[in-house]
């Protein structure tokens, strides 16, 4: 309990601020370093002179345990701003220097680091240099690589490229290589005092799962573009059980809820870093039987959220030689990948048009936005056609299928959601109703009393829509882009002739 104590009061730390000498208070966050002068501490901040700390070093060091470091007697610097190292040292030494069996291990302990923020570089001493090398998980200083963006941001997303230098020229085809290469380097082959080495989870003799989890991931996707391992044939959870057995190697390390640590990593390095893609591991996409490339027209999508309309949108497309989709769904980023990537084989570099059947309520507008912005990273989309909206039915008949999205309670500019909406359902509804529909027939209010209204925003299932005029819609919205088309090659010859 005390350990989970002293991490919460560090993370707590960030966000405070220190009080200077002069009774000024300087936020943690903006100390790029602080060094000791004359006595006296200094917080030095981005563009801004020097503030005087009271107390003296070691005290702060101390203090800031966790978020500053110690490199020299006289400097100590913040852990997050550390961007690259330099050698201290000539690569090669003269012919005339010849250093002592210390000098060399001193000589590997010591650096030279840059910080984001300040263009000036800071001195590592061997005093201090194993110390650092140990808050990084590394053996030496020369994987930190200077001045090089792609292993600044790999470093300091935990990330360890394990034997680059070899990677780089192995022969794939080379099968002692690849072994020998395999046998050095690969992760699940660690053992723990060497886990504990390159993955220690910082300020205990613990190893980091999270960090293992990243590395393991990161190591099998280098190695399969490499050529030297297998894509999966199987599903996401295939990849599970093999790191799952490396946790279990070091059993201590193997938690209950690390299969939710490994998913959602896995989603973090994909869809929040974009580091690889899912398809890049050769994962099945469990919806391929619902989407199909058009042989007529593949730049044309009729898309649709639910699996109900697979057949009839199948129906649809099918008899105009255009692509289409069932999501089933928010779209999951793996079947956007293949789809994606189907599309630009087949396209050549023309624009998307999708024709979009999704529910009339806040959900369904947010699948038809990640349907397009998926599709948006590989390609241009033209337009965006909705073949179900309020347009689609009578007043009448949106009396009878409309089903209460969200409800809340409003006096004045007081808001108050309804159980069991919460208070960011109700923001997120209204604001759908705002920008997106804007019609009354969806929105209904009753008086509460004691200047409380009660309101209701409501939506409508696709599936309530008339297929006919969905039918109708579409081939209409052919006809249209045709005609575009046809006007925008008269214009073209026009202006080659």
């Amino acid at each position: 309990m005390s350990e989970l104590l002293k991490r919460i009061e560090k993370l707590l730390l960030t966000e405070k601020a220190v009080i200077a000498k002069d009774g000024t208070f300087v936020p943690v966050k903006d100390i790029l370093y602080l060094t000791s002068k004359r006595g006296d501490v200094l917080a030095n901040l981005a563009g801004k002179k020097p503030i005087t700390l009271p107390g003296n070093l070691n005290a702060w060091e101390r203090l800031l345990r966790g978020l500053f470091v110690q490199i020299h007697r006289q400097y100590l610097v913040a852990l997050d701003r550390i961007e690259g190292t330099f050698e201290r040292f000539p690569e090669e030494p003269e012919e005339e220097i010849r250093l002592t069996r210390a000098e060399l291990r001193a000589k590997d302990d010591e650096c030279e680091i840059s910080l984001r923020g300040t263009e000036k570089r800071f001195p590592v001493t061997a005093v201090y240099g194993q110390k650092l090398k140990k808050t990084f998980g590394i053996s030496r200083f020369h994987y930190l690589a200077p001045e090089n963006p792609s292993d600044r941001a790999l470093r300091l997303y935990g990330l360890i490229d394990f034997g680059w230098r070899e990677l780089y020229s192995l022969d794939k085809n080379d099968k002692a290589a690849v072994e020998a290469f395999k046998a050095k380097w690969d992760i699940k082959l660690f053992d723990k005092r060497r886990m504990l080495s390159y993955f220690r989870l910082y300020g205990a003799n613990e190893i980091n799962t999270k960090r293992v989890i990243k590395n393991l991931i990161y190591q099998m996707w280098r190695w399969i573009q490499k050529g030297i391992e297998e894509p999966s044939d199987g599903n996401i959870r295939s990849l599970w059980y093999k790191i799952k057995g490396v946790l279990a190697q070091h059993s201590n390390i193997l938690g209950s809820g690390d299969v939710d640590t490994f998913y959602s990593t896995l989603q973090e390095m994909v869809e929040d870093q974009e580091l690889f893609r899912y398809k890049d591991f050769g994962f099945m996409d469990m919806n391929e039987p619902y989407r199909v490339i058009g042989k007529k027209n593949p730049e044309i999508i009729l898309a649709s959220e639910k699996l109900g309309h697979y057949l009839f949108i199948k129906k649809l497309a099918d008899a105009q030689g255009v692509s289409f989709i069932c999501l089933k769904g928010e779209p999951a980023v793996i079947s956007m990948e293949y789809f994606s990537d189907d599309l630009k084989e087949k396209c050549g570099g023309k624009p998307l048009t999708v024709f979009s059947i999704s529910d009339v309520d806040p959900a369904g507008y947010s699948i038809e936005r990640n349907l397009v912005r998926g599709l948006e990273k590989a390609h241009q989309i033209s337009k965006v056609v909705k073949l179900v909206d309020v347009s689609a039915f009578t007043t009448e008949e949106i009396g009878f299928v409309r089903f209460p999205v969200v409800s809340y309670e409003k006096k004045g500019d007081q808001v108050k959601p309804i159980v069991p909406a919460t208070m960011g359902q109700v923001t997120k509804g209204r604001a759908w109703f705002e920008e997106e529909i804007n019609d009354e027939r969806l929105l209904t209010e009753k008086d509460k009393g004691g200047g409380w209204k009660v309101f209701t925003i409501h939506g409508i299932e696709s599936d309530a829509a008339d297929r006919d005029i969905i039918e109708d819609r579409f081939k209409a919205g052919l006809q249209r882009l045709a005609k575009l088309n046809k006007t925008a090659g008269k214009a073209k010859r026009k202006i080659k002739t």
